[in-house]
């Protein structure tokens, strides 16, 4: 398995070389797991699956998975028809640390039984300087959300399970956990574009929104297209900002710069981030750790990597 860059030319020597397969990891499928990796061979699908230790995704559907499972699920179905060789574009993003290492250690695996294996990750990718500034809020912050649960159409579970949130302060919150436990259907919940099915969500003002796929939002043909999109939220003027995993797609100079600019606009706004990045939770000042759809711990950073025994002996490059 082999990092592609593109800045020193081992992407194109890797194609000129293999003829891969380029697979971009941002297919959205319909229906559930199952059916998609039954779809080729039901047999090597369920293999694929159990490699990839995705079997109890089947029942789900695809659109209601997390996106690090989505991203799993992409890695599943790129693999259906036995390739020889591909390039899995950015196959890590999303993903948790616990998950990218698993995934990691499988494609070697894959690798080892004849499979060539490229990828690349834009953060391993050096990269100039990079400016971001702020405007600083003038509005305060809340946010109140009261015995919310919400589950995703035609699942059993609940995404979101009972959940109370109030914040009213400015500063930074992140809110960690597994791929699943319930992250991004929070922040959905609580920028109001998703409406719970118990419960009550109230904010003292609109909220500015960023989803996870940089695809969505402001900005979606600029060159450095997630940069863009976090200036545009640090120039907001709103006291509440969601953001849903923002550093990915930034390399490590960029994400640098950003969390700088992140922490002086959190002394007038109330950002809350749903993130895996070590060094975004290092920063923060509040954590809220979900499990299952609920909330397991909400309070002071330094107090939840105390008690930590996993998230505060580990890091992800994303």
């Amino acid at each position: 398995m082999q990092w592609l860059s593109y800045v020193d030319g081992s992407f194109e020597r890797f194609v000129e070389r293999y003829r891969p397969r380029v697979i971009e990891m941002n297919q959205s499928f319909s229906g559930k797991v199952g059916h998609l990796l039954s779809s080729v061979d039901p047999f090597r699908g369920a293999e694929i699956a159990t490699l990839l230790q995705i079997d109890a995704l089947y029942p789900k559907r695809f659109d209601a998975c997390s996106s690090g499972e989505q991203q799993i699920v992409r890695v599943a179905y790129a693999l259906l028809d036995r390739p020889d060789s591909i390039v899995l574009i950015e196959p890590f993003r999303h993903l948790d640390s616990f998950r990218r290492e698993h995934l990691e250690m499988l494609l070697r695996r894959i690798s080892g039984i004849g499979v060539q294996i490229g990828f690349t990750e834009r953060a391993k990718e050096s990269s100039g300087e990079m400016t971001f500034t702020f405007n600083e809020s003038t509005t305060l912050p809340s946010i109140d959300a009261t015995d919310v649960s919400y589950r995703h159409p035609l699942q059993a579970t609940y995404a979101i399970d009972h959940v109370t949130v109030q914040m009213n302060e400015p500063g930074l919150t992140v809110i960690v956990g597994t791929n699943g436990s319930g992250k991004s259907t929070l922040l959905e919940l609580l920028a109001r574009s998703r409406r719970p099915l118990q419960g009550r969500i109230k904010r003292g003002e609109r909220a500015v929104y960023l989803p996870a796929d940089p695809e969505v939002g402001p900005f979606p043909k600029a060159e450095k297209r997630r940069g863009a999109q976090l200036q545009s939220v640090l120039h907001d003027p709103s006291g509440v900002l969601l953001l849903d995993e923002p550093t990915v797609d930034l390399t490590s100079g960029e994400r640098d710069a950003f969390l700088e600019a992140l922490q002086q606009k959190a002394k007038s706004a109330l950002v809350v981030c749903a993130t895996h990045d070590m060094e975004l939770i290092q920063t923060a000042t509040d954590v809220i750790y979900l499990a299952n759809g609920q909330i397991v711990f909400q309070g002071d950073r330094i107090l939840f990597q105390d008690r930590s025994t996993l998230w505060s002996h580990t890091s992800s490059p994303s």
